[in-house]
């Protein structure tokens, strides 16, 4: 995933998250037609099935993957004279861009990250971190998935001075 702050002024912040979906599905395509190919070039008796398992199961998985990973994410905060917003918005594959959700500024108390340790193969470790809003009324809001702790706390530093709000690390 790759993630940027798109604009930051005095009163508003927008940020971005790309993922590689998309690159995803279309090497699974490429992927599932060059078995195709070659086991159409093998003289098997059964090739047939196995090229229509093989495109099937390419076909079902890049389905899989669309459906469930949005291609971006976008963030925005305003603060306005009236007030402002928080918004994210997710764009998928097949759906468009659709609003995952939205709250008024007057309701956000604060925004804090939260970092964990992730356990890779091999015993290695690697530090991530999500950012979180605070509001007056209702559970926490996430505003980001897992990212880099620098780009988190950079986030939630801008955020916190455009909202006027608290942010507090840990």
């Amino acid at each position: 995933m790759k993630a940027t702050i798109v604009e930051e002024t005095h009163n508003r912040v927008v940020w971005e998250v790309r993922t590689s979906t998309l690159w995803i599905v279309l090497g699974l395509f490429l992927g599932g037609l060059c078995v195709a190919v070659f086991l159409v070039l093998v003289p098997l008796t059964p090739r047939w099935d196995l090229v229509g398992v093989v495109l099937a199961l390419a076909l079902s998985v890049a389905v899989l993957l669309a459906l469930t990973t949005p291609l971006a994410e976008r963030g925005e905060l305003e603060r306005t004279l009236d007030g402002g917003s928080l918004a994210r918005v997710r764009q998928w594959l097949f759906y468009g861009r659709r609003s995952a959700w939205q709250a008024p500024l007057e309701s956000i108390v604060g925004f804090r990250p939260e970092v964990r340790i992730f356990e890779d193969t091999g015993e290695q470790t690697y530090t991530r971190s999500r950012l979180w809003a605070f509001l007056t009324d209702a559970d926490p809001l996430p505003l980001t998935d897992w990212l880099d702790v620098p780009f988190v706390h950079t986030l939630g530093e801008l955020l916190a001075k455009a909202a006027r709000c608290t942010f507090e690390p840990e």
